[in-house]
C-alpha cells in the first residue's frame, strides 16, 4: 500500500474537488504509478481530517473515469493515466480559470433562444416536438443543412445528408459504418479525444499517422495503405485540434491522389469548425466525394448546446444514410432539429457566426498582444480558431507545466490528452480562447499562463 497522503492547501474549491485534482496531478506525474495501492478511504479522511463522504465521492469520480479500480483482497489500486485524463474534470467556476472546453464564446446578454421559442409558439405550438417528425420534417432539415454546407463551400443533394445528434454522434454513425471491431483505424499522430473514445467503445485500434505543420504526410497515408494497416482514416484537415493547423490546398490535393490510387480507402472528414474560417480551403468531401464522408456539427460554431450534427456521404443513398443513424438513434430530438432549422433558415445561425469570428478575432489580438515573444514557446493561434497550440522545449514536461499552471489558477489540456499512441510526438499545451465568459478572463488567464511559463 502507498501512503499518499496529499497536500490539498494548494488546491482551492470543494474538498472532493480538490482531493481528485490532487490524485489526477499524481497519477500524471506518476508520483503514484499503475498498479499503486491507495489507502483505505477512511484512513485517508482521517489523514486530511475530511468527513468520509468527501473522500468517497472523489473516490467515486475516480473510479468513473478509470484512474482507479478495486477488486476484494487488493483494495484500491490506479490504473494508469489514461488519454485525456484531466480533459472533463469540472473546474471550480471562483478557483481556475478554464481553458480547456473547446467551444464557442457566447454573446452577453443572449436573448435568441427564448426570442425563437416565442416565435416558434406563436406560429403553431410546439406540441408536434412531443411527436415523432413526419417525413417533411426531416426533408425540410436536410434542406437547411445544404444552405448551412453551402455557406461553407461545399455543394450537396438534401438526400446525401443525415441528421445526427451531434458531430460526435456523426463520427460514432460514420466508424460504425466503415469499420468492424477489431479494425485499425488511420488518425492524425494527435487526435481529438472524442474519437479515442468512440475508438475504444467500438474495439477499434488506432495507428497515427506523422504531420508536419501542413497536416498529415501524404507519405505517410500511403505507406499506412500500401502496406494494409488499415483502410480507414479519420482526419479534421480544418483548424486541427490541437494543433491547429489548416491543410492548404497543396496538401489536400496530395491526400486525395493518395486516395485516387487506393480505391477502397476511406477518409472521415472532420470539420467541426470550418465554419470559422472566413475563406476556408475546399473540403476534402469536394475533392474526392467518392472516397471522403463529412462530419460537423452546430456546437463549436453557433451554440454548444444546440446538439446537431450534420453526415455528408455522397455515395449513399438516403436509405443507407438512415440505416447508419438508426443504429444508434432513432431520431433527432425534435424541439432541437426545429430550433436548428429556424436559425439556418431565418438568418440567426449566420448572424452568429459572424458574431463569433468577430469575438474570436479581438480575442486572438488580446492573446497575442500579451503573449509577445516567449523565448522557446510558440503559440500557433491563426485566425478564425477557437484554440490555440502552445509548443514547450522538449526539457519542460507539459503535465507537469498543466499541474503547475492548475494551481496556479488557470486550466490547459496537455499534449498526452492528444496522443493516439504512447510515443508523444510533440511537447505542448492547448488553450481554449473561447471558453472564458469575458475578454477580461481570458487576459487575466493568459497573464498567469505567461508568468507561470516564463
Amino acid at each position: 500500500m502507498t501512503m499518499w497522503i496529499p497536500d490539498l492547501s494548494v488546491y482551492s474549491g470543494p474538498r472532493h474537488q480538490a482531493l481528485l485534482m490532487a490524485l489526477q496531478d499524481a497519477i500524471q506525474s506518476g508520483r503514484l504509478p499503475a498498479g499503486a495501492r491507495l489507502p483505505p478511504q477512511r484512513r485517508l479522511a482521517e489523514l486530511l481530517g475530511l468527513n468520509l463522504s468527501t473522500v468517497t465521492r472523489a473516490w467515486r469520480e475516480a473510479a468513473d473515469r478509470r484512474w482507479i479500480g478495486g477488486e476484494t483482497g487488493r483494495g484500491t489500486y490506479v490504473l494508469g493515466p489514461q488519454p485525456g485524463i484531466g480533459l472533463f474534470v469540472p473546474q471550480d467556476a471562483d478557483s481556475v480559470i478554464d481553458l480547456t472546453v473547446n467551444g464557442p464564446a457566447y454573446p452577453n446578454p443572449d436573448h435568441d433562444l427564448s426570442d425563437s421559442l416565442h416565435r416558434l409558439m406563436q406560429q403553431d405550438g410546439l406540441a408536434a416536438c412531443l411527436r415523432y417528425p413526419t417525413a417533411l420534417d426531416w426533408q425540410r432539415n436536410q434542406q437547411a443543412l445544404v444552405r448551412w454546407l453551402a455557406w461553407r463551400g461545399i455543394e450537396a443533394e438534401a438526400q446525401q445528408v443525415l441528421l445526427c445528434g451531434g458531430a460526435q454522434h456523426a463520427l460514432a454513425a460514420a466508424l460504425m459504418r466503415h469499420s468492424q471491431r477489431g479494425d485499425t483505424v488511420l488518425v492524425e499522430a494527435l487526435t481529438y479525444p472524442g474519437m479515442m473514445a468512440i475508438a475504444r467503445q467500438l474495439g477499434l485500434h488506432l495507428h497515427p499517422l506523422g504531420m508536419d505543420r501542413a497536416g498529415v504526410r501524404p507519405d505517410a497515408l500511403e505507406q499506412a495503405l500500401r502496406q494494409g494497416i488499415g483502410h480507414l482514416a479519420v482526419l479534421m484537415p480544418t483548424l486541427h485540434n490541437p494543433t491547429t493547423i489548416t491543410m492548404p490546398l497543396e496538401r489536400r490535393r496530395a491526400l486525395v491522389d493518395v486516395l485516387a490510387r487506393y480505391p477502397a480507402a476511406r477518409v472521415i472528414e472532420e470539420d467541426a469548425y470550418g465554419h470559422l474560417l472566413a475563406e476556408p480551403p475546399p473540403a476534402l468531401v469536394s475533392l474526392r466525394p467518392q472516397q471522403v464522408c463529412h462530419v460537423g456539427g452546430l456546437s463549436k460554431t453557433i451554440a454548444p448546446g444546440l446538439r446537431l450534427g450534420y453526415l455528408l456521404e455522397p455515395t449513399l443513398t438516403e436509405a443507407e444514410l438512415r440505416d447508419m443513424f438508426h443504429h444508434t438513434s432513432w431520431q433527432v430530438t425534435p424541439l432541437m432539429a426545429r430550433l436548428a432549422c429556424l436559425w439556418l433558415e431565418d438568418g440567426t445561425a449566420v448572424r452568429r457566426l459572424r458574431w463569433q469570428q468577430d469575438e474570436l478575432a479581438q480575442r486572438r489580438r488580446l492573446v497575442q498582444a500579451i503573449w509577445g515573444d516567449s523565448q522557446g514557446q510558440q503559440l500557433w493561434l491563426p485566425e478564425g480558431s477557437p484554440h490555440g497550440w502552445l509548443t514547450l522545449p522538449l526539457a519542460r514536461d507539459a503535465e507537469r507545466e498543466a499541474s503547475r499552471l492548475r494551481q496556479a489558477g488557470v486550466a490547459l489540456t496537455a499534449a498526452s490528452a492528444f496522443a493516439a499512441s504512447r510515443q508523444l510526438p510533440v511537447n505542448g499545451l492547448r488553450l481554449c480562447i473561447g471558453a472564458p465568459a469575458s475578454r477580461g478572463l481570458l487576459q487575466q488567464a493568459m497573464r498567469i499562463v505567461r508568468g507561470t511559463l516564463s
